[in-house]
């Protein structure tokens, strides 16, 4: 259980604050206008930004102390999701690590994943030569392989068009029941995942947000 108790930022003149809870395998959708804090909340939650107060935890292990590397969260932003000067195979393999050759067994992880998303032709392309929805599975292909319990997703699919969010939200919950992963995800189009959703957590000011389970 992720547990997000009147967890507190202060940015400028501005105070963001969250309480809400999130189970394995549930998805919850974050939603209101611009300038409420939804990247803010992102941002908290990897420990880009620290709380002046409040707490944070996962299983009952506090992660407010942790480093960005140590926490639970795997996440994909709306853009910047991937390396374009790379080969789709190296942006793959750092979902396995950063450095250094991948053993015979990650380089199978990889090319399983590969298959799986539809990239195993494309995998000596150069990123930068792939359609905006090809860099999307490319960037989820690396975060299926990293395993994290708690994915972060921060509306990357909303500079596409609606069948292409479709399919990525297709491969987003493909992934949410075979890793049981809880995911949070940021979007301006409820309407198009209402029927997917365990939660909603609405923003209508920086401090007043509501939550809302739905199943």
């Amino acid at each position: 259980m992720l547990k997000v108790d009147k967890l507190t930022i202060q940015r400028d003149a501005q105070s963001f604050c969250w309480d809400f809870q999130l189970a394995e395998g549930e998805l919850l959708a974050v939603v209101g206008q611009s300038g409420v804090g939804k990247s803010t909340l992102i941002s908290a939650l990897l420990g880009f930004q620290l709380p002046s107060s409040g707490d944070l935890s996962w299983h009952g292990q506090p992660l407010t102390q942790l480093s960005v590397a140590q926490r639970p969260f795997g996440v994909l932003f709306q853009q910047d999701n991937i390396f374009e000067h790379l080969s789709v195979y190296q942006n793959i393999a750092f979902g396995l690590q950063t450095h250094g050759k991948l053993n015979a067994v990650e380089k199978q992880q990889l090319l399983s994943a590969a298959e799986r998303f539809n990239l195993s032709s494309l995998l000596k392309k150069r990123a930068s030569d792939l359609s905006g929805g090809e860099q999307q599975r490319v960037a989820l292909a690396r975060v299926f392989l990293q395993n994290k319990p708690i994915l972060l997703l921060d509306e990357p699919f909303s500079s596409l068009d609606p069948s292409l969010r479709e399919e990525g939200m297709g491969w987003v919950q493909d992934m949410r029941k075979e890793q049981n992963s809880a995911v949070i995800l940021v979007t301006h189009h409820l309407s198009e995942i209402e029927h997917k959703v365990s939660a909603v957590l609405h923003g209508h000011s920086a401090d007043s947000w509501l939550f809302t389970r739905l199943c």
